[in-house]
């Protein structure tokens, strides 16, 4: 890590506080990500226990752990290893992919373009008249294994919401939840070879390497010339792009502001199968406000509030060629790609969005945590879920 980064701004070199300074927040935010992901799973496993009525003594005991390993696991004071992980999941009878939990929180859309492009899972685009649906933010299966999965979960989440099966029984069919799958249909995450169909591996160093080249081509510069904007070494750059090591958050920054992209453009998500995808999807849909439904006859995943109606819509104009909140320096995208490489979902300059959703008040000037449209009133006997039921 050298002492001075040459700025895309002007030039100048940075101080050694600035440097401090930047590694002390990039710090902050790694710990910040690893306490959500041990969080996550502590809290997982927790559930599992109450849902299945056991003690940790109980549950250590069949997994073949000791107790106190367990308990550090449920306090966050370490971080299970695999072996262990896939003897819990027999212990609670669970599949493996349902252990894994996955930090998306600093880059949720980057999260979402990755799972819907490698899985499929699109946006819904604007109708004839280039209108969007006004009603909720769609995302829409593009092959038929994510089709059955989303018919599947919205039959579970129906019943659900009408009291045919428990929250538990809900839980479990989703934890258990496995499907076998062609990788034919998924191009981008199999390769193709004489003996089959290979996944494409380790995931994340393949995807890295691959668009830091792309990059760096676009720019013109070379591995070296790279590296002395950035800061980083011309041999950390040449390992990057030869899918031999990973950069650490300040590298990604530093990478980010010497190519003209969003840390978000490089990073990535290994969310493996499709199986472990669906899992992925489980996740992401309970935390940020998705339900499995059928609309119009197809099975979808569609927004029930604005967390992330946002990313969904602007990534739908994008895919139309509108392309929003992706300026550098003036100047707009001139394709899809080069959108995704810049888009900042922070950046409200500009954007003519405007959310289908509204605060739901029960008195004058008190919000009470719920959010109101025609499609989805507030419904009280959700309350502490926000005003709606979480999937």
């Amino acid at each position: 890590m050298p002492l001075t980064y040459i700025s895309r701004k002007g030039g100048y070199l940075m101080s050694l506080y600035d440097v401090a300074q930047m590694l002390t927040n990039e710090y902050r935010r790694t710990q910040s990500g690893k306490y959500w992901q041990s969080y996550l799973l502590a809290a997982k496993l927790r559930d599992l226990r109450s849902r299945e009525h056991l003690t940790q003594a109980e549950t250590a005991k069949r997994a073949g752990i000791s107790e106190s390993t367990l308990r550090n696991y449920e306090l966050q004071k370490s971080s299970p290893k695999q072996s262990h992980l896939e003897a819990l999941s027999k212990t609670f009878d669970v599949r493996p992919e349902a252990l894994r939990l996955y930090d998306i929180d600093m880059f949720p859309a980057n999260a979402l373009f990755e799972l819907g492009e490698t899985y499929g899972l699109m946006p819904r685009t604007s109708g004839s008249d280039g209108r969007r649906d006004e009603r909720f933010a769609i995302l829409e299966p593009k092959n038929g294994y994510i089709a059955s999965v989303l018919a599947e979960w919205a039959e579970k989440y129906h019943a659900l919401d009408h009291d045919e099966i428990s929250r538990d029984d809900y839980e479990r069919w989703k934890d258990r939840f496995s499907k076998g799958f062609d990788p034919a249909d998924f191009p981008l995450r199999y390769s193709r070879s004489d003996n089959g169909f290979a996944a494409i591996e380790p995931w994340r160093n393949v995807q890295f390497a691959n668009t830091l080249q792309r990059l760096r081509k676009n720019k013109g510069l070379t591995q070296e010339e790279l590296g002395l904007i950035s800061g980083c070494a011309k041999t950390a750059i040449r390992a990057y792009e030869q899918r031999r090591r990973l950069p650490k958050s300040v590298q990604i920054k530093a990478l980010a502001l010497a190519l003209d992209v969003t840390e978000g453009a490089l990073v990535f998500f290994d969310f493996g199968s499709p199986v472990q995808a669906v899992h992925a999807l489980f996740q992401v849909a309970n935390q940020h406000g998705l339900i499995p439904q059928i609309v119009d006859g197809i099975p979808v995943l569609r927004t029930i509030q604005p967390d992330l109606e946002r990313y969904i819509d602007q990534w739908a104009w994008a895919l139309e060629g509108r392309y929003e909140n992706a300026e550098v320096n003036g100047k707009a995208p001139e394709s899809y790609q080069q959108w995704k490489d810049r888009y900042n979902p922070d950046n409200l300059s500009g954007t003519e969005w405007e959310s289908r959703y509204h605060p739901y008040f029960d008195a004058p000037n008190r919000f009470n945590g719920a959010m109101d449209s025609l499609n989805d009133p507030f419904n009280e006997r959700y309350t502490e879920q926000g005003g709606f039921l979480r999937a």
